[in-house]
């Protein structure tokens, strides 16, 4: 980092603006903006979350159909 602060050595200022670099070598642009990056994994793991919660409801539903097709069999053999 220059001058202690957010902008990576062997990086150039992009005019205009703040929170953008370029890296020297591989002329890659870099976001220099470490509060928006701290929000960016804390929404990526929130919709992480809402994925896995997806995936287990839809198990869920998908053993409880089975369950009733098990109950179903098991009562028209009772009856």
């Amino acid at each position: 980092m220059r001058d202690g602060s957010n902008i990576p050595t062997g990086t150039i200022n992009i005019e205009g603006e703040r929170d953008l670099v370029r890296d020297r070598n591989s002329k890659a642009l870099l976001n220099t903006n470490l509060e928006s990056l701290k929000a960016y994994k804390i929404k990526r793991n929130a919709n992480l979350k809402i994925l896995e919660y997806e995936n287990d409801i839809n198990t869920l539903k998908t053993e409880i159909v089975e369950i009733r097709n098990m109950i179903e069999i098991l009562v028209n053999k009772i009856t």
